[in-house]
């Protein structure tokens, strides 16, 4: 063996002492133990080979493979993978035929905590959290699930890389749940926008656009859309970016609905400060820290359209199902708002009555029966006018005592 041989093979030996098993870990995905199975999906007896699309192990209550209970899947099987502060995260989670999560365990990460905290994911109980939850749960860190201390980027990616996988599983093959009848009708609803190009998403009334003049004969376009829903935030800025909005939404503990600023000209020299919204002819201004980077217009509908993307958290006294305005204050640094340039926006007559119209079913309720049933609204006005009456007795009443004393 030569000297450059043995240089190299050397090499090899000192990776393996120093990292051993990196490449062979990062792989567990696709060769998985039969106790991790059981591990993630205790119920059952037998288990399939992986297969299908998107690929899954089907368990079953029996060995013989007559009784299917639940679905055990791997997130890199899956993409797009969420990525934790040092790189992807490997998982393999159980989920039962309802959307309910039997289990989840870790098979691969590399965040450099590990380094000095260890296990801190195994350790901190994290995936246990993750047991029992059903896929149509919102998945918020701080609410509903615990963020690992110092370590709220590995929490953000571990909890919606399973959260996404399990309802993109769910949507391939649990077609008769819950969940996947409303993800269709979403689906349904929201691919009506999803084929259309830009000038379409115009037409439509999904974007609106306005330009403003800054200093010095500068312009900055801004293109302005509704986001407050996940699949139109991955449709219009992609996914990635929209998954780094909502962890930034988190991290900040930031709620409300979002609205899409898509910015193209003098972009550094929008100032934040002078965006608002009009509604009912009242001026409201963002609260302080409801602006966030939104991405730099790479991927989704906004691609090759706008050069950088903010959204803004709506604040919460705008009601999204009523037009209202965008403006940008052109007025004196004191008095930003005396003019200013605006867009009018309103939610597609379609997509709002599919966001909000749930919000409506009682009040519609109230109403459809009280037409069906004059009597019945008859009934409810003559309640009312007989309140009335008693309580103006008891005043009148009250006051004739006061005057006999």
């Amino acid at each position: 063996m030569n000297s450059h041989h043995s240089s190299v093979y050397g090499l090899l030996l000192s990776l393996l002492v120093v990292c051993p098993g990196v490449s062979w870990s990062q792989q567990e995905w696709r060769n998985l133990q039969s106790d991790w199975l059981f591990e993630v999906m205790p119920q059952a007896t037998s288990f399939s080979t992986k297969s299908g699309s998107p690929p899954v192990i089907k368990a079953f209550s029996d060995p013989e493979q007559e009784q299917l209970i639940g679905l055990v899947f791997t997130t890199p099987d899956i993409p797009p993978e969420e990525v934790g502060f040092s790189g992807p995260i490997h998982l393999l989670v159980g989920m039962d035929l309802e959307g309910v999560l039997t289990g989840a365990k870790v098979l691969y990460y590399t965040e450099s905590y590990r380094s000095f905290r260890g296990d801190f994911v195994e350790d901190a109980g994290f995936t246990e959290q993750l047991t029992k939850k059903s896929i149509a749960d919102s998945f918020r860190l701080g609410t509903d699930i615990d963020t690992i201390s110092r370590a709220t980027i590995t929490s953000w990616a571990l909890t919606r890389g399973v959260r996404n996988a399990a309802r993109r599983v769910a949507e391939a093959y649990l077609v008769n749940s819950e969940f996947s009848r409303t993800a269709r009708s979403e689906i349904s609803v929201l691919n009506t926008f999803a084929q259309l190009d830009w000038s379409g998403l115009i037409d439509a009334g999904l974007i609106r656009q306005f330009s403003t003049q800054l200093a010095d004969r500068a312009r900055l376009d801004i293109a302005v859309a509704y986001i407050g829903h996940g699949r139109l935030g991955d449709m219009l800025i992609g996914g990635r970016a929209y998954s780094n909005l909502e962890r930034t939404l988190g991290e900040q503990a930031v709620e409300g609905n979002l609205l899409l600023l898509g910015l193209r000209g003098s972009t550094a020299r929008l100032q934040q400060k002078r965006l608002a919204l009009i509604q009912n002819g009242t001026l409201l201004r963002p609260d302080q820290g409801s602006i966030l980077f939104a991405g730099t217009g790479e991927d989704g509908k906004i691609a090759g359209q706008v050069s950088l993307a903010v959204a803004m958290v709506m604040p919460e006294t705008v009601n999204p199902r009523e037009a209202f305005s965008l403006v940008y204050g052109t007025g004196p640094a004191l008095d930003p708002f005396a003019s200013f340039d605006e867009v009018r926006y309103q939610l597609p007559a379609n997509l709002s009555e599919f966001l909000y119209g749930s919000e409506y079913e009682a009040t519609t309720a109230i109403l459809t029966s009280t037409k069906a049933d004059p009597n019945g609204l008859r009934d409810l006005l003559c309640l009312i006018l007989a309140a009335t009456l008693l309580l103006l007795a008891a005043v009148h009443l009250r006051r004739f005592l006061k005057l006999s004393e």
